[in-house]
C-alpha cells in the first residue's frame, strides 16, 4: 500500500472533517459529546452509529463498522485506498504530495504538471493576441460589453483567433505534443491518426484560475450568434467544472462574510468591476456538492443571484438545499424584470444591486415564493392546492422557522393562521424518509468485531490512553511469553513506534494508514478509552486474563487426548493438565 508522506496526510485529515464528511450521507445529531445517526452500512431505525469529533473516527454499535475518514470513504464510494485518499484531496482541494513512494501517483502528478503548463503558456498566448492586432475585432466586442484594459488584465481575458491551428503551432513550438494538447482540452484529436486542431477558434477567453494561480481551463465565447454561445473545457487530469467556481481566485487573500453565486462569467465581471468584489459564478453546471463545500471553505453565508427568468430561479431553487446541507446560510437575490446580474448592473449602478442584496429571500421563503407562482392565488382550488403544498413544506421546518412562515402562507392563502398552523401539524406528522433509502445502504450481518477477540480491543484501549498504558501491555506480554494478539499486532507495533517519538501519536494519522478490518478494530478499541480509568492497571488484568485464556485453552485440547494415542503421550498429557490447572489456581488468587 502506497505512503503519503505524515506531514501532507495530516493536513488532508484535518481539512477533512470526519462529520461533515458522513454528515453528507446521513444526518448526525449531538449526545453526549458525540454526534449519532442511522449506520449507513446497515438497515436500522434506532442511530447507533456514532462519530467522535475531536479524535475523527467513526463507529457502529450495530454492525461494527468503525474507522477514519479515509475508511469511511472507502467503504461508501467502494473504492481502494489510493483512490479514497485521491478523493478526499479532491475534495478539500489538495494536490497529491510529490513525496508519494508510488509510480503510478507519481506518473500521474507528472501528467498534471504538464496540463498545468500547457494551460499556463495558452493563457499567455490568448492574452497577447486579445492585446494585439489580431484582437482588434475582440477589443471592441469588449469595449461594447463595458470592459476596459484594467479588466482584461485582471480576469486574464484572451482572444483565439480563426484558424485550426494557431495555439497548436505554437505550443508545438514550445516542446508541448500533441497528445498532451489533447489531454489538456486545448485541441481536438483529428481524424487522422497524429492529427489535432484548435479546440477554440474565433473566440474571446475567460481563464479558468484556481486559488494556488493555476490555469485550470477555459471559457470560449462567440462574439456573434454562433452556437453555442460558449465552449468549456471538458474534464481533464486538473479540471472538473463540478469541483471549480470561477472568480473564487481573486478571493482567496479577502476575509469576506459572504459571497454571492452567479451564473456566468461576464455576471462576474460587471459585478466585480461595479466594485462588488465577493462574486464568483458556477462552470456552466447547476450548483454541486463539490462547490458547495469549496465555498464552505472561504465563507459561512451564500447568496444566489441567478438571472431573472424561469430557467434561473428553478435553478436557484435546486441550488439551495446542496448549499443548506454544507451548513451554509443561503439567500436569494431576486432581480426583477428577468435581466440577469450583468443587465441588471450594467442599467441601475452597483446601488442598486447591493439594495436587492439587503432584501434577498431566506432559503424557505423563496421556496414558498416560487411555489406561489405556480398556482392561480386568484381562484379557491388554486388558494388550496398551494396551501397543502406549502404546509406539506413547512411541516418539515423546524418550529421557529414554522411560526416565521405560517402567516405567510395564511395570507397568500385566504385561510385563517389556526387552519395553516394545523394543516402544518398534520403534514409534520407524516413520516420522514428512512435512511433506508440511502443509496449506500445495504443489509448487512452484524457480529464483525461482535465476535472479535474483547481482551484485544480492550488492550488496545489502554494502548490508545497512553504511552504508559501500552508500555505496561508491551511489558507484561513479555513477561508471559506471549505476543499482542494477531488482530491489534500490526497497529500495536506502529502506536509503540509513534509513543518513541511524541507522548501523544496522531491517531488520526495512523488510522488513515490501515485496512478497514484493522481501523474497525481501532475505532471500537476508541470507543471504549473513556470507561477505563487506570490503563496501566487494566493492561495487566487484560494481559492475566488472555493468559488464563490460553491456559484453558490448552487444557481443553490436552483433554482431546485419549489412551488410544499411546500410554506414554496420555500420561503426559494428564501430567501436563494437572500442572496446568495447579498454574490457573494461583493466577486466579
Amino acid at each position: 500500500m502506497p505512503r503519503f508522506p505524515d506531514a501532507w496526510m495530516g493536513e488532508l485529515l484535518s481539512k477533512a472533517d470526519l462529520v461533515s464528511l458522513v454528515s453528507a450521507y446521513v444526518p448526525l445529531k449531538p449526545k453526549g459529546g458525540r454526534m449519532w445517526g442511522c449506520c449507513p452500512f446497515h438497515n436500522e431505525k434506532t442511530p447507533s452509529f456514532s462519530v467522535v469529533p475531536d479524535k475523527q473516527f467513526y463507529y457502529c454499535f450495530g454492525c461494527h463498522e468503525g474507522g477514519g475518514a479515509v475508511q469511511f470513504v472507502m467503504e461508501m464510494e467502494k473504492l481502494s485506498y489510493v483512490d479514497a485518499v485521491k478523493w478526499l484531496a479532491q475534495r478539500v482541494g489538495m494536490e497529491l504530495p510529490e513525496e508519494v513512494d508510488d509510480a503510478s501517483l507519481r506518473h500521474e502528478r507528472a501528467v498534471k504538471e504538464r496540463v498545468y503548463a500547457a494551460n499556463k503558456e495558452a493563457a499567455h498566448y490568448f492574452y497577447d493576441t486579445l492585446m494585439g492586432e489580431q484582437g482588434k475585432q475582440a477589443q471592441a466586442y469588449l469595449a461594447r460589453r463595458g470592459l476596459d484594459a484594467r479588466v482584461v488584465k485582471r480576469f486574464g481575458l484572451g482572444y483565439a483567433p480563426e484558424g485550426w491551428e494557431n495555439l497548436t503551432r505554437y505550443l508545438l513550438a514550445k516542446d508541448f505534443t500533441r497528445e498532451e494538447l489533447i489531454r489538456a482540452g486545448l485541441a481536438v484529436k483529428g481524424k487522422k491518426d497524429g492529427e489535432c486542431y484548435d479546440a477554440f477558434r474565433n473566440r474571446v477567453i475567460f481563464p479558468i484560475i484556481d486559488t494556488n494561480g493555476r490555469v485550470l481551463g477555459f471559457g470560449a465565447r462567440t462574439m456573434g450568434d454562433d452556437t453555442p454561445k460558449y465552449i468549456n473545457t471538458g474534464d481533464t487530469p486538473v479540471y472538473n467544472k463540478r469541483r471549480h467556481v470561477y472568480g473564487l481566485n481573486l478571493l482567496k487573500r479577502k476575509k469576506l462574510a459572504d459571497v454571492i453565486m452567479v451564473e456566468g462569467y461576464m455576471d462576474v465581471i460587471r459585478l466585480v468591476k461595479a466594485g462588488v468584489e465577493n462574486t464568483v459564478a458556477g462552470l456552466g453546471t447547476a450548483m454541486t456538492q463539490e462547490q458547495a463545500r469549496l465555498l464552505k471553505r472561504y465563507v459561512p453565508t451564500v447568496y444566489l443571484c441567478y438571472d431573472g427568468d424561469s430557467a434561473g430561479q428553478n435553478a436557484a431553487l435546486r441550488g439551495l438545499d446542496i448549499l443548506a446541507k454544507e451548513d451554509l446560510d443561503v439567500r436569494v437575490i431576486v432581480i426583477p424584470g428577468a435581466q440577469d446580474p450583468d443587465d441588471y448592473v450594467r442599467d441601475h449602478g452597483a446601488e442598486a444591486f447591493l439594495n436587492l442584496k439587503e432584501k434577498a429571500l431566506p432559503r424557505n421563503a423563496f421556496k414558498l415564493e416560487t411555489m406561489a407562482r405556480r398556482y392561480d392565488l386568484g381562484t379557491p382550488d388554486g388558494r388550496e392546492a398551494f396551501a397543502k403544498e406549502a404546509c406539506a413544506l413547512a411541516g418539515g421546518f423546524e418550529p421557529v422557522e414554522r411560526e416565521r412562515y405560517a402567516p405567510m402562507i395564511a395570507r397568500k392563502a385566504g385561510l385563517s393562521l389556526s387552519t395553516v398552523q394545523a394543516q402544518c401539524g398534520l403534514a409534520q406528522d407524516k413520516p420522514a424518509h428512512s435512511v433506508t433509502n440511502y443509496r449506500h445502504t445495504k443489509p448487512k450481518e452484524t457480529g464483525k468485531n461482535g465476535g472479535a477477540d474483547k481482551n484485544a480491543i480492550l488492550l488496545l484501549s489502554c494502548m490508545l490512553i497512553s504511552k504508559e498504558g501500552a508500555l505496561a501491555a508491551m511489558e507484561k506480554l513479555a513477561e508471559t511469553d506471549m505476543d499482542f494478539p494477531e488482530e491489534i499486532a500490526d497497529f500495536a507495533d506502529v502506536l509503540l513506534a509513534a509513543y518513541a517519538q511524541s507522548e501523544t501519536p496522531d491517531i488520526p494519522l495512523l488510522l488513515a494508514s490501515h485496512t478497514a478490518g484493522n481501523a474497525e478494530m481501532i475505532a471500537a478499541a476508541q470507543m471504549q478509552t473513556g470507561d477505563i480509568v487506570d490503563p496501566v492497571q487494566t493492561a495487566a488484568d487484560t494481559v492475566a486474563s488472555m493468559r488464563r485464556e490460553r491456559i484453558n485453552a490448552r487444557i481443553q485440547a490436552l483433554r482431546d487426548v485419549t489412551p488410544l494415542a499411546g500410554e506414554q503421550a496420555f500420561a503426559d498429557a494428564c501430567a501436563e493438565v494437572s500442572a496446568l490447572n495447579a498454574l490457573l489456581s494461583k493466577l486466579q488468587r
